[in-house]
């Protein structure tokens, strides 16, 4: 696979959706040396959350060449995608929390900065064209 295909805001938020999946199958709560892992609760939610962001990143990079989503809007999902995953991570957040929570909730505000880096990016690219 080639990886100079992806942009710095891709990568970013590839990686950042790839720990937002990983960390929904570890401890998110632990007391008294027990502990639970995210997908028994809202783990679930964010592991479906990091699938789609995954599908519109390989859908945007054209990984899946099959299908066509327009630019913008797939950008716009993934961002309201990566802003659920933080909200998710930070309303979970309690005194108990577990290694999965913390990067549920680094992962998802690192997917933020991605997706809105990339929208950015993809701002200044329609606005170049139009002013030459």
């Amino acid at each position: 696979m080639d990886l100079t295909r992806f942009s710095t805001p891709q990568r970013v938020s590839g990686i950042a959706i790839i720990v937002v999946a990983l960390a929904a199958f570890l401890p998110w709560v632990s007391v008294f040396g027990f502990s639970v892992s995210g997908i028994r609760g809202d783990g679930m939610i964010t592991l479906i959350l990091a699938l789609l962001g995954a599908a519109l990143l390989a859908i945007r990079t054209g990984l899946l060449d099959q299908v066509k989503v327009p630019a913008r809007p797939g950008l716009i999902a993934s961002l309201v995608l990566a802003g659920l995953v933080t909200l998710i991570g930070l309303l979970d957040m309690n005194g108990a929390a577990a290694i999965g929570l913390y990067l549920t909730l680094f992962g998802g505000i690192a997917w933020v900065v991605g997706a809105a880096l990339e929208l950015k990016g993809a701002r200044h690219e329609v606005a170049a064209p139009s002013e030459s």
